[in-house]
């Protein structure tokens, strides 16, 4: 796992608890490393790697350094993992699926649902959303003008895209589901209105520091939160699919178990 800051990261967590349960004797380390440091990192990995994961601000940087891209890294211009198949390395984003994971556990399907945010976790979240049929995505954000390429992207995707300043959402359709992208300890922008806080599911990407802001806002009102830590566990697991399939177009060996043992390395409850 590679990224700056990248001390508060689980991933070694889930990491481990997925190769303990699948008898592998591989090991998977956090190590801080900056955009300046990227280049000379990447081209000293050993030949027995099978994988890297990263955070930002390296989605963007690993680009370059590597020629195979899923589809996927095109389309949103971000990747999250580099793996190392029979064909070289391949930039991969299972940020989507890890999205798709944490709303299929909570049971949640939304017609309409709010963004907030335009970043490149905005474009996964809205990506894996198309994906499960929201047909409306609202863009809520500080500068709209900034909000545009995000926009695009999702519109290319199928889905009836608005892009609205947090102070105009009296003007936005109601959601069922809200989507903070906000990095975690990041002041949420708005007070929603209490019509939304209690008909609407949050997903809140961040996990630390934890409750976010936005998810003591949907508590109060009794409402259902869901935190990053499920997106963070499918989404991991569909990078370990990358790491021993070489694609992730298959379950890897008892993968529900293994994904109960994800879930209770990082505390979430296993069923």
């Amino acid at each position: 796992m590679w990224g700056s800051p990248i001390s508060h990261s689980l991933s070694p967590t889930l990491h481990a608890a997925a190769y303990r349960e699948l008898g592998l004797d591989w090991e998977y380390r956090a190590r801080e490393v900056a955009v300046s440091d990227m280049v000379p990192t990447f081209s000293q990995l050993g030949e027995g790697a099978r994988g890297l994961s990263l955070t930002m601000p390296l989605k963007e940087a690993i680009l370059p350094l590597v020629a195979h891209h899923d589809p996927v890294v095109d389309l949103l211009g971000v990747a999250n993992t580099v793996a190392f198949t029979s064909v070289g390395p391949v930039v991969t984003n299972t940020d989507p699926q890890g999205v798709e994971g944490a709303l299929d556990d909570a049971g949640v399907h939304a017609e309409i649902a709010w963004i907030v945010g335009a970043g490149a976790t905005a474009r996964a979240v809205g990506y894996a959303l198309a994906n499960r049929g929201t047909q409306g995505i609202v863009l809520v954000v500080r500068e709209p003008a900034r909000a545009v390429a995000t926009a695009d992207v999702l519109r290319s995707c199928g889905a009836e895209v608005t892009v609205v300043h947090h102070d105009d959402l009296a003007k936005a359709p109601s959601p069922g589901l809200v989507v903070s992208t906000l990095p975690g300890g990041a002041e949420f922008p708005f007070v929603p209105e209490l019509t939304v806080l209690r008909s609407s599911v949050l997903l809140d990407v961040a996990y630390h520091p934890w409750p976010s802001q936005a998810a003591v806002l949907w508590q109060r009102e009794g409402a259902l939160v869901v935190s990053g830590l499920s997106m963070l566990v499918h989404q991991a697991l569909h990078q370990i699919r990358w790491f021993l399939n070489g694609h992730a177009n298959e379950p890897i060996p008892g993968e529900g178990e293994v994904l109960q043992a994800m879930k209770r390395s990082v505390g979430l409850p296993s069923s």
